[in-house]
């Protein structure tokens, strides 16, 4: 029987090829189990809805009375004047503005005087009440001031007696 000899060169030799065969398999295997994941791609969109809320035309609520019965030689009085939101939403207050009518004969708005001017009669030609523009959620409030007395004039003014005045506001 012949016997042999396995020489240190061989040795090494056959371990590398066993480590480049073992690399071999390791790198084939994980080539196959890659392709286990291969996936597609894609774009890919849509569409969607949303609504905004109506709003209200008449969610600024204003109120503010003169205090006190005017009459011919009295003094301005300070009028407070308080916006309300009362909408469901925020509502933006630019701007504030007053008129005033009576419902008496013969007495009309310039019988009165809105800070120191004659009062005007009409929405278009109403005094800027000095507010500072805000964001109001709803139920908040905020408030502007103005002046409001008898205008003194030169004419009888009686028709203006008892007058029941009102005070008309506008809210932007």
């Amino acid at each position: 029987m012949r016997t042999h000899k396995t020489s240190s060169k061989n040795a090494k030799n056959s371990k590398k090829k066993r480590s480049a065969a073992l690399l071999a398999a390791g790198v084939i295997g994980l080539a196959t189990a890659g392709g286990a994941y291969a996936y597609w791609t894609s774009n890919g969109g849509g569409t969607g809805t949303a609504t905004t809320a109506t709003g209200t035309s008449t969610a600024l609520v204003v109120s503010g009375n003169a205090t006190s019965p005017m009459f011919p030689g009295d003094s301005a009085q300070t009028v407070t004047a308080t916006v309300k939101n009362s909408g469901s939403e925020s509502y933006k207050l630019q701007g504030l503005k007053a008129y005033v009518t009576t419902g008496a004969t013969d007495c009309d708005s310039t019988d009165y005087k809105l800070n120191g001017a004659p009062a005007p009669s009409t929405e278009a030609t109403a005094v800027s009440i000095t507010v500072t523009p805000i964001d109001l959620a709803p139920n908040a409030t905020t408030t502007g001031t103005f002046t409001m007395q008898f205008n003194n004039k030169t004419t009888n003014q009686d028709a203006c007696k008892g007058a029941a005045v009102t005070i008309h506001y506008v809210a932007s």
